[in-house]
């Protein structure tokens, strides 16, 4: 006899069985007790979270001689034969390859025949969403009035393309992803039915892995078997399914953050030596410097999100305090579009490396966000109060520096900003402004689509780029260019009042280019400047 995968022979033939679902096993059992069952149901939710086995159930449940608490006996002639599929009461329909109209006129000429051994006629169509238009406007009248013995039940993972009419028929119940501790909980209850050896971090990785359904992490339990014969490990696991373990993560993410791009290279040498694919390796690293990102951002809500442990999660919280919220923005930016572009990449391995040591130097990138990342760096440095400075010594002086390998600490003090005296820096003023900007998303946004032209005077003039029509008309219309201006105002310590103009409007070079030009110069040093003449 051929072997039945896991999915099938540990299917639920119970509500009480039926996991991660419990509010709508509750409202399903009540109904069958006190004997208001409704004539057309709608399952829907993403796969493997129970929608036909519930339906299934339920079609017993309703059919059963002798139901307790609303669930089957079990025992039952009807119960017997609808466990073995010998009864012809309930219909199981593909809507996928039934899709037509005169499959769904055949069954409105059959449902009017009534059952032959249980209580109701019950009708289970999969994948509901997959009928034409035609097959849904034939199935309309039947289903909202059906005969007395009949009862539907629809199944879907796509409810939003059914029809209105449709769903007003029917009593819908959104069957919702299971969580990864539930799912391990089941994984453990099958692994000691079959008698085998399986530990409880590999148990999370298969339930992770199956984002929220049951059915893919049986299939995955069931490759494991395959592979590791009578147990089941961690790294077995990993093996499976060409992921990365955690910590590998961690001392990769650690490499990027310290900028060590010879460290990335390594760790991705490493990765290709183990046989891992890139794109797999690609995806687990978002999944790592996403959880950083809410690190930050929920804090003690952490480990509940991700479902992981509060050791974890505490791991996880130190390392995001080694990096600005922007760096791991841009990071998370970047290797979400090199998982994508390795769809289409044909060496896999190169996008991955360059993607690595962008994300090691961004300073060295063209992007303005690596402007913002790098700045991220320089504030995270100061807030620890040390700066490292490379300071030139004289040529006479090498003697005394040999074997020196670091440059040494200076220790940085804050101080509260002193008055503008005299004549103000308009490239400061901008730069300061636009720290207050940034926290208001959309008109940061705005904002990258022009340039600060200069100071004159108590007036500030930006210009937006050509094409740049419709975002200096919004800010001009809703009354944001007043918020620019209290910026400015706040960041130059007098009033300030804002032009908003285009480049074409732009009669002669901005005064202020050459003071912008010479604060960038101080702060990142000539030799890293790249200017480019438009």
């Amino acid at each position: 006899m051929a072997t039945q995968a896991l999915y099938r022979t540990w299917r639920p033939q119970r509500f009480s069985d039926v996991v991660g679902q419990e509010p709508i096993v509750t409202t399903l059992k009540n109904q069958i007790a006190s004997g208001r069952v409704a004539h057309a149901y709608l399952f829907c939710g993403s796969r493997g979270t129970g929608k036909t086995t519930s339906a299934k159930i339920f079609a017993r449940a309703v059919n059963c001689e002798n139901p307790r608490d609303g669930e089957p006996c079990g025992e039952c002639p009807t119960c017997r034969a609808l466990q073995e599929e010998r009864c012809l009461d309930v219909v199981e329909i593909d809507a996928a390859s039934n899709n037509g109209v005169d499959e769904i006129r055949d069954l409105r000429d059959k449902i009017k025949y009534p059952p032959q051994q249980g209580k109701y006629r019950v009708y289970i169509i999969d994948e509901v969403h997959m009928l034409s238009a035609g097959a849904f406007t034939a199935l309309l009248k039947t289903l909202e009035e059906p005969p007395a013995h009949a009862l539907f039940i629809l199944a879907t993972t796509e409810p939003q393309k059914l029809p209105a009419t449709v769903l007003s028929r029917c009593q819908r119940y959104d069957f919702r992803r299971i969580p990864a501790q539930v799912i391990a909980a089941r994984l453990r209850t099958v692994c000691e039915g079959e008698k085998v050896e399986v530990s409880d971090e590999a148990l999370m990785d298969i339930a992770r892995s199956a984002e929220g359904g049951m059915r893919d992490a049986l299939s995955l339990m069931d490759m494991c078997l395959a592979y590791g014969g009578g147990s089941v490990d961690d790294a077995l696991v990993r093996e499976v399914l060409g992921a990365s373990d955690r910590a590998f993560l961690f001392e990769f993410a650690d490499a990027l953050l310290r900028g060590d791009a010879a460290g990335a290279i390594r760790g991705v040498d490493k990765l290709m030596r183990e046989g891992r694919e890139p794109q797999v390796f690609a995806r687990d690293l978002t999944g790592h410097l996403r959880a950083l990102l809410l690190a930050q951002t929920c804090g003690n809500e952490l480990a509940e999100l991700l479902e992981i442990t509060a050791e974890d999660a505490a791991r996880y919280q130190a390392q995001a305090q080694t990096a600005g919220r922007e760096r791991l923005l841009w990071l998370l930016d970047q290797f979400l579009g090199v998982e994508a572009d390795m769809k289409w990449a044909s060496r896999p391995r190169v996008a991955l490396e360059v993607a690595a040591v962008r994300a090691c130097q961004p300073e060295k990138t063209a992007e303005w966000d690596s402007l913002a990342a790098r700045l991220d760096i320089m504030e995270k440095k100061l807030e620890k109060g040390e700066f490292r400075a490379a300071v030139a010594a004289p040529e006479g002086a090498a003697a005394e520096t040999a074997g020196r390998t670091k440059a040494p600490a200076v220790k940085v003090e804050k101080t509260e900003p002193a008055a503008p005296a005299g004549p103000v820096n308009g490239a400061a003023v901008w730069d300061a402004a636009m720290k207050t900007i940034r926290q208001d998303a959309k008109l940061f946004a705005f904002l990258k689509n022009a340039r600060f032209a200069g100071l004159n005077g108590d007036t500030a003039r930006i210009e937006f780029k050509k094409g740049g029509e419709i975002y200096r008309n919004v800010l001009i219309k809703s009354g944001q260019d007043q918020q620019i201006a209290q910026a400015l105002s706040q960041a130059a310590g007098k009033p300030v009042t804002v032009e908003l103009a285009m480049e074409t409007e732009i009669k002669k070079p901005s005064v202020a280019a050459e003071d912008a030009l010479k604060n960038v110069f101080e702060t990142f040093g000539r030799e890293n400047v790249q200017v480019v003449d438009e």
